[in-house]
């Protein structure tokens, strides 16, 4: 019979070692293990909560990237037209200036061409005067008279016709 003992012999300290533990147990699931998994739950909802905002943060800040960049973009095309049109209308401008400048030069031409005809006309007059003149002294000088002022003139107008016809021209 003593081999039946040992197996019914039980150790007291093992048992109440078990039910202190299962008391301990049910007190700390009543006392802590729900605020412990609560707490655990919270933190756990606030990291998600934190992860879904920055998730939401960065989709925000990429669409306002893009829109950065487009709008980047249509300040460079913009930019490009207003120096493209600030170009062209200096062009114009220039142009305008140059024709202005040959009008200018060209009215210049005519007047000074017209002034060299006149002071060319006002030069041979002068010179058949002078010539006139000459013609006079010397035939006077030759002559040793006095000749008639108005038939002279003639033939001094005839004889400077005739040599504008061969010299001058």
């Amino acid at each position: 019979m003593h081999g039946y003992q040992a197996l019914f012999n039980l150790n007291w300290n093992f048992l109440f070692s078990i039910i202190t533990f299962i008391v301990l147990f049910l007190i700390l699931k009543h006392f802590f293990f729900e605020k412990v998994h609560d707490f655990m739950m919270k933190r756990q909802q606030e990291v998600e909560d934190s992860l879904n905002n920055a998730a939401e943060t960065s989709r925000i800040a990429d669409a306002k990237l893009a829109d950065y960049e487009e709008r980047i973009a249509n300040v460079e095309t913009e930019s490009r037209a207003i120096i493209k049109k600030a170009r062209d209308e200096a062009k114009i401008q220039a142009d305008g200036i140059i024709d202005a400048a040959n009008e200018k030069a060209k009215a210049a031409i005519t007047r000074s061409q017209e002034e060299i005809r006149r002071e060319k006309f006002n030069a041979r007059k002068e010179l058949k005067e002078e010539v006139g003149s000459l013609a006079v002294l010397a035939a006077e000088k030759i002559m040793e008279r006095e000749i008639d002022a108005d038939r002279q003139k003639d033939i001094v107008d005839r004889i400077i016709e005739e040599a504008e016809e061969k010299t001058w021209k």
